[in-house]
């Protein structure tokens, strides 16, 4: 009798945190490369289009090695992280991983190429 009411019991929390969205699902993000020379700039923007804050996480890639790697942080709804370096002396093609909470539908991430130290983006490519 233990044992059946320990399964209910246990039953219930896993349907409350289900339905509570407490899935602990983690989805992926994925910028095209750009190919980045100094003394331009390239920067990885995460928005978050949902109506609350949700855990994400960005990375700065080229051929395999991580240049950049963010703290998990909260992104609060309707807000965007921007998280940037400079491009490599002889160039290099880099790309964006965002990793974020939730389905990926509730974020919208974006790699740019930009002239520093103030300039506009000139190359922007949507995440997928």
């Amino acid at each position: 009798m233990k044992k059946i009411l320990l399964a209910v019991l246990l039953l219930s929390v896993i349907q409350i945190s289900v339905e509570a969205g407490d899935t602990g699902d983690k989805d992926q993000l994925i910028t095209p490369t750009l190919w980045a020379l100094a003394p331009d700039m390239f920067a990885c923007n995460l928005t978050n289009v949902d109506n609350k804050a949700h855990q994400v996480q960005v990375r700065i890639i080229s051929n395999g090695k991580v240049l950049l790697e963010s703290k998990t942080l909260s992104l609060e709804p309707k807000h965007t992280t921007n998280h940037k370096i400079e491009g490599l002396p002889k160039g290099a093609p880099l790309y964006c991983e965002f990793t974020v909470e939730g389905d990926d539908d509730m974020y919208r991430g974006v790699a740019v190429l930009y002239h520093a130290p103030a300039g506009s983006d000139f190359v922007a490519v949507p995440a997928t």
